[in-house]
């Protein structure tokens, strides 16, 4: 019976020979591209058991030298290809010791020279080499170095142990045989490991249980250790684990001069795995962009089927428009803008009139009534539509800055003015710039900004060169900019420079028949943004919404909607309605009648209200809410149960 080890899988055969190479009517067919189809053969001889070779590329290779028919010893390595073979049989038909001459090899006699036997291990370990470098399954590379180490070093046994974050993990344990151990955990000496993992440098003893660095140790004494070898595995950030090699019954089995092999092994080996890991980890994560690049790929046709809906949704939607339009006699297109009621039918009519000249535009009305809007739409459908819209408030300017924010300023031009600065005209030359607010401009601003107007050129803060800009002039103000003109408040050259179509936007309360319109489009828009489907309104929310002033106009009604968005569940109803809004009078609001249900009902009305209104406010946050209405969070929760409230 002869039993041959091929990459830690035994194989048994009954008789010799055994055939073994590539091709499948071998005895022993292994699938290894480095192997010819016939590639050596395992037979007795005079000599004892023996190898051929069989006229192979690659060659065979018994302890790291190659051979073409070789007496085979207990122990010998063996490596055809990328495999690595341990051949092992009865010790009664173990071959008798060469006689000394060409091709001998007796155990007794030591190599010629110290040279001889470096080179003859250096083979050794470039054969085992190779075997480890092949690998790339980690489990089977474990074994691999574990066997390869044990062959080096002559080892009854060997551990192999990587560093985790509980400590040392024991992931291989093979015998000489290339046989598994079972229960290695109770069979090696943790402090020997422990301590060549901490210090990274190998720790040898000649006989443990004699050795004082680990005679307090129990587990040496309890398993009556002999030669202990423990190499560190290292990479250049440092120990990733241990090789832990014994022999139970021989003393001074290693020596230090084992030290620079089996270091360098040990390093080797730690790249090994590490690269194994490396590859294993970026396998997973192509793995892991396969996959999302199909989850990629199933919402992106989800999201074409969307946009196509959306697409024929707004294709009816521009037919109306469309429409709406023909029935105004308006030839832009002015959709942003939402009312069809005769105040905002006679802005609109102004403003198809207005867009294509060059006219500067003087838009009055009261805070709120969308005066930058209007502003978009002369500068969109106009003739300078491909320049820049620019936007700037003129309350919110600091007046010491007015004229650097309006023109520029060159560096260095005041404190703080580190680096140049266009100014808006700079920036909206070729396009619009939109004057907000022009009633709140101090006089001395007012001064040089009819100089800019007149003349078409800026000059930045500091600088003395001079630069023409082309830009057309849209401003506004809620303050009626005649009256102060009258006051000497406004100058009355940049009052005409600046006035060439004057458009009054109506307030909201002047055109309550758009209120529905507006509301409907602010719900649909925040419900977009959101990403929710927009509630049901009940009748009598848009009647009171109609009925209000709105003192705030359009931006009110706005915030409103925001408000009554994030207070629904499902259904907008009048008891949502903040408080002004609910009696109609921005400054009072009148007795409440006791609803059917009585003071009890009004009562639970007010709580519920309470409770959204401060998780509303206070983002969800349960226990700032029951802190808030002085509820413990039970409490909370029962009220919030009870009256089917889900929190969010």
């Amino acid at each position: 019976m002869i039993r041959i080890v091929c990459d830690g899988v035994p194989h048994r055969f009954p008789s010799l020979p055994v055939t073994i190479g590539r091709d499948s009517d071998n005895d022993l067919p292994i699938d290894d591209a480095k192997l010819s189809r016939h590639h050596c053969r395992i037979t007795r001889g005079p000599e004892g058991i023996l190898i051929e070779d069989l006229g192979s590329s690659n060659g065979t290779y018994v302890n790291g030298g190659r051979a073409t028919r070789e007496a085979l010893r207990a122990g010998d390595s063996v490596l055809i290809g990328m495999t690595s073979l341990n051949i092992e049989w009865d010790p009664s038909v173990e071959p008798p010791p060469k006689a000394a001459g060409k091709g001998a090899r007796a155990a007794s006699a030591p190599p010629a020279t110290e040279i001889e036997r470096e080179n003859q291990r250096l083979r050794q370990l470039l054969a085992l080499t190779k075997a480890v470098a092949s690998e790339r399954d980690e489990e089977l590379l474990l074994r691999r170095i574990l066997d390869s180490t044990i062959q080096i070093t002559g080892a009854g046994r060997g551990f192999l142990f990587l560093v985790t974050l509980h400590g040392l993990d024991i992931r291989a344990a093979r015998d000489s045989r290339g046989s598994d151990i079972e229960n290695p955990q109770d069979k090696i000496s943790r402090s020997i490991a422990t301590k060549a993992v901490e210090s990274g440098k190998p720790v040898l003893t000649e006989d443990a249980e004699g050795d004082a660095r680990f005679a307090s140790g129990p587990s040496v004494a309890f398993l009556r250790l002999r030669s202990v070898l423990c190499v560190p595995l290292k990479v250049p950030d440092g120990p990733v684990g241990a090789i832990y090699l014994e022999h139970s019954t021989i003393t001074a089995q290693f020596a230090p001069a084992d030290f620079p092999l089996v270091t360098a092994f040990g390093e080797f080996a730690a790249v090994a795995l590490s690269t194994a890991r490396n590859l294993a980890a970026l396998h997973r994560r192509e793995e892991q962009l396969r996959r999302s690049r199909e989850r990629i790929g199933r919402l992106n046709t989800r999201l074409k089927g969307l946009l196509r809906r959306q697409s024929r949704e707004l294709a009816g939607v521009r037919a109306d428009l469309d429409v709406s339009r023909q029935e105004l006699g308006l030839r832009y297109d002015y959709a942003a803008i939402v009312g069809q009621s005769p105040p905002m039918r006679k802005v609109l009519a102004l403003l198809d009139r207005v867009v294509e000249s060059q006219l500067p535009v003087m838009i009055l009305g009261e805070s709120g009534t969308g005066k930058e809007l209007l502003a978009r739409a002369v500068h969109y459908n106009g003739v300078r539509r491909e320049g820049r819209f620019i936007a700037i408030n003129c309350a919110a300017i600091p007046a010491h800055l007015i004229e650097a924010e309006l023109f520029g300023h060159e560096s260095g031009a005041y404190t703080g003015a580190d680096t140049l600065i266009p100014g808006l005209f700079e920036q909206a030359d070729k396009g619009t710039l939109f004057l907000d607010e022009i009633g709140e401009l101090p006089l001395d601003a007012q001064a040089k900004l009819l100089r800019v107007l007149e003349s078409g050129e800026i000059r930045r803060v500091g600088g003395t060169e001079t630069r023409r800009v082309s830009v057309r002039t849209v401003v506004a103000s809620n303050r009626p900019v005649p009256e102060l003109v009258k006051s000497g408040a406004f100058r009355e050259d940049l009052f005409h420079r600046l006035n060439g179509v004057s458009i009054l936007l109506p307030a909201l309360r002047e055109r309550a028949e758009d209120i529905p319109a507006l509301f409907e489009h602010f719900t649909e828009a925040i419900c977009a943004e959101r990403g929710i489907d927009p509630p049901s309104v009940d009748p009598e929310v848009v009647d009171r919404l109609q009925a209000y002033p709105w003192p705030g106009n359009v931006r009110e009604l706005r915030n409103e909607a925001q408000r009554l968005i994030a207070l629904q569940r499902g259904r907008i109803t009048t008891d949502l309605l903040s408080l002004p809004i609910f009696s109609g009078d921005p400054d009072a609001v009148p007795p409440v009648s006791l609803p059917e249900g009585g003071l009890k009902e009004l009562v639970e009305n007010l709580e519920r209200r309470l409770i959204l209104d401060t998780m509303r406010r206070l983002e969800g946050n349960k226990t700032r809410v029951a802190a808030a209405l002085g509820l413990s969070r039970l409490g909370l929760r029962k009220k919030m149960d009870r009256y089917g409230l889900d929190g969010t």
